[in-house]
């Protein structure tokens, strides 16, 4: 299943508007319980997802599976994104999410993890993240050549190229691989306007 990944700048004040039927977080955390689908074990995690009603949903985020193959992947991935987000300084790839993206953080020294300004419906398949308020700055006056370094040593670790149990999946990322994804981050971020913080939209 392919997973369509899109960054975008944009004031978190907006985000309601721009996504009609994605709820705030609750205003505490709340703990929940769902089964691991691998192990089948129940699992306890604390959570500030709002409910969701079985006729919550809709389309939140339209979907644009049925657009033609024809032409240009970069028009593919323009065409499928909502209006508010192509309205807006973004860029769209393909299969990057937040595990790509957090061990980024670690390397340019932010915080430790993405968050959900806003949910949506879990029937969905979108996810929406913002990156800490000082990953715009870091990003831009950080050294690239260092930043792919180190994203590309942190994404070579075993914690991303092995197995719980120990076997390894794949041999991690060169620096290479990091500055392809970072040249066009970087230069997202540098189009930021004051009070606009950077956002990851995952769709599956």
């Amino acid at each position: 299943m392919a997973v369509y990944t899109t960054l975008f700048l944009a004031k978190s004040i907006e985000l309601l508007s721009g996504f009609p039927g994605l709820k705030p977080p609750l205003p505490t955390p709340t703990r929940r319980q769902f089964r691991n689908p691998f192990t089948k074990q129940l699992v306890t995690i604390e959570t500030r997802e709002p409910d969701w009603l079985d006729d919550d949903g809709g389309s939140v985020i339209p979907q644009y599976r049925a657009l033609s193959l024809q032409g240009r992947h970069e028009d593919y991935l323009e065409g499928r994104l909502p209006p508010f987000v192509r309205e807006r300084q973004h860029w769209a790839a393909k299969g990057l999410t937040a595990v790509e993206f957090e061990p980024l953080l670690k390397a340019i020294d932010v915080g430790a993890e993405l968050v959900s300004p806003i949910y949506a419906p879990p029937s969905s398949g979108a996810v929406l993240r913002e990156f800490p308020p000082d990953f715009i700055s870091k990003l831009i006056g950080s050294s690239r050549s260092e930043i792919a370094r180190r994203w590309a040593a942190e994404m070579s670790s075993p914690e991303h190229t092995h197995s719980v149990a120990g076997t390894r999946l794949n041999n991690g990322w060169t620096t290479d691989q990091a500055a392809q994804i970072l040249t066009p981050l970087a230069s997202l971020a540098g189009k930021a306007t004051p009070g606009q913080a950077m956002y990851l939209l995952i769709e599956a």
